[in-house]
């Protein structure tokens, strides 16, 4: 099994209220820990931007990608490991 590794998630997701309680109650619903969280907006004021730096192997990481696309209020996710 691999090493667990930071990896920041780009979300653009829509400016709705409730949106980050989702977002952030399904990572840590499932037991993944949140290092770092920033938001804010876009120059277009109905998208937002999060920055989440989650620790975690590759198969942790898909599978929180694969959960967040399946979000409504999520537009785009992707990911890159931190060094």
């Amino acid at each position: 099994m691999k090493k667990d590794e930071l990896h920041r998630l780009n979300c653009f997701v829509e400016n709705k209220p409730g949106v980050l309680a989702r977002i952030v109650g399904l990572i840590s619903g499932r037991g993944y820990n949140i290092q770092t969280l920033s938001v804010g907006p876009t120059e277009d004021g109905t998208v937002s931007r999060m920055k989440i730096d989650v620790l975690g192997n590759d198969s942790v990481i898909n599978q929180i990608i694969l959960q967040l696309r399946n979000q409504v209020n999520v537009i785009e996710v992707t990911s890159r490991r931190k060094s």
